[in-house]
């Protein structure tokens, strides 16, 4: 079959790399002999030495998964799916003079399936865009300032919620359409953020992708502004502060108008030898689709580290995305639309709700285990036990009138770093829904994923 086919070539193509290149050395154990040298790092250093001032950098991301029941109905036609996706990047940054860098990234991921059936293999979005675009001025009339103007990634925080500029494409691209300003207060060890942003559904504005598939990245075009502290002056800990203001106008059906003010509070660090931390509030006001809108939204983790030989670890969590009477009520996760957790409730399951990866009205309760059986191996396992805080659908197709238990979800992580240009991960998912949901939305969904990426 095609997709046998193409799991024995990517662990094929795994298995020869981890042969060809020498293993990234240990940092705790300096080695006896000199290292051979890396082909791939010396073909790397000759390129970025023809052109001074020019840096160049590729990588390609390789998954397959399967998937079912997504949508919680077994009886969907199209239910079981098993599809491949082909991430290749591109990048360059050049350098002028000191302190000014312009960085461009060129992406593509095409995806192919082999089921359902009537997609059998089909290639689509086989388009290539630009997801970094930008200007880079460091330290600007000898301020202690960085600016960045045009298309950027950005991630502030955990990335809770600022993080991702594009869900409907996956994670294809993460980018902003905006212009940063970070100013460094070294004297009080605080970083400044102003941001100014403009996001189009269409994803020709401002850059035409090569060969367009007119794919939209979001339902709405958005304007937001953004204004992030961050101070590290108390050891081991991270406090920050922040203002949102986000505008949306509804370009697809399914796209909101919008105008939400956000603000909130984060603390980060470390308690003891033991434990770390981490807790994010962020109170929200304003309306949407002219529903007046009060929310709340927290964010709450601890991990106990044993410090042993297999650094084994235990995590605990908690979040609230408080719901509402009505959908538009609830709370908006603003540019957080992202797989955080898992994939199925955050990416699928949040869609029977309202937009995909816009999962609200929920209590969520974690429990987890981490360790490193090996020096380039590491095992994650999680436990999440999901709360509707709302039930604005109880009357509503596929929903239940009183349940309260939204669904259980196991999840596991394998992950093993070949050496520094490979590495890959395996990932399972199984949800359980509960009683929030009626009779015909009541089978197991279920999510695998091996991905190898290739770093040059």
């Amino acid at each position: 079959m095609l997709g046998q086919r193409i799991g024995r070539a990517f662990f094929s193509l795994a298995a020869a790399l981890a042969v060809a290149l020498p293993p990234a050395a240990a940092d705790d154990k300096p080695a006896e002999t000199p290292a051979e040298p890396c082909p791939i790092c010396e073909a790397r250093n000759k390129l970025n030495e023809l052109i001074p001032g020019v840096k160049w950098g590729a990588d390609l991301r390789l998954r397959a998964i399967y998937d079912n029941n997504l949508g919680l109905n077994g009886s969907a036609a199209g239910h079981e799916r098993f599809w491949t996706r082909y991430r290749g990047r591109v990048w360059t940054s050049i350098t002028p003079i000191e302190d000014l860098q312009f960085n461009i990234r060129l992406v593509a991921e095409p995806r192919l399936y082999c089921k359902p059936d009537e997609m059998e293999h089909q290639l689509i979005r086989h388009e290539a865009i630009f997801d970094q675009f930008n200007v880079q001025w460091t330290k600007p009339f000898e301020l202690p300032l960085k600016l960045t103007v045009g298309r950027q990634d950005i991630k502030l925080g955990d990335g809770w919620l600022v993080i991702e500029g594009t869900p409907r494409d996956g994670t294809r691209t993460f980018f902003f359409d905006a212009i940063r300003a970070t100013l460094d207060a070294a004297e009080i060890k605080t970083t400044f953020d102003v941001i100014c942003l403009r996001n189009h559904a269409n994803s020709s504005s401002f850059i035409r992708p090569f060969n367009d598939r007119d794919l939209d990245l979001i339902e709405h075009d958005e304007t937001g502004v953004i204004v992030y502290a961050s101070n590290k002056s108390l050891q081991e800990t991270t406090l920050d502060g922040y203002f949102i203001y986000k505008h949306d106008d509804r370009q697809l059906a399914a796209g909101n108008n919008s105008d939400i003010y956000t603000v909130g509070a984060r603390a980060a660090g470390r308690m003891d030898e033991n434990w770390t931390y981490g807790a994010e509030v962020a109170p929200q006001w304003g309306q949407t689709n002219g529903v007046e809108k009060h929310a709340l939204g927290f964010n709450g983790n601890a991990t106990y580290h044993l410090n042993d030989k297999l650094d084994n670890s235990f995590k605990f969590a908690y979040e609230y995305r408080s719901g509402d009477k009505n959908r538009n009520g609830a709370f908006d996760m603003l540019w957080g639309r992202f797989p955080h957790w898992s994939n199925i409730v955050n990416d699928y399951v949040a869609g029977l709700e309202g937009l995909p990866s816009m999962l609200t009205n929920i209590h969520r309760l974690g429990v987890g285990w981490g360790c490193k059986p090996a020096e380039k191996l590491t095992l994650d396992a999680y436990y999440h036990l999901l709360f509707r805080d709302r039930n604005p659908l109880s009357n509503t197709a596929g929903f239940s009138n009183r349940g309260r238990l939204k669904g259980q979800l196991f999840s596991g992580l394998l992950g093993y770093k070949f050496n520094e240009h490979l590495s890959g991960h395996l990932i399972g998912e199984v949800f359980l829904p509960g009683n929030y949901y009626d009779s015909t939305r009541n089978d197991v969904a279920l999510f695998l994923r091996y991905e190898l990426v290739l770093r040059w």
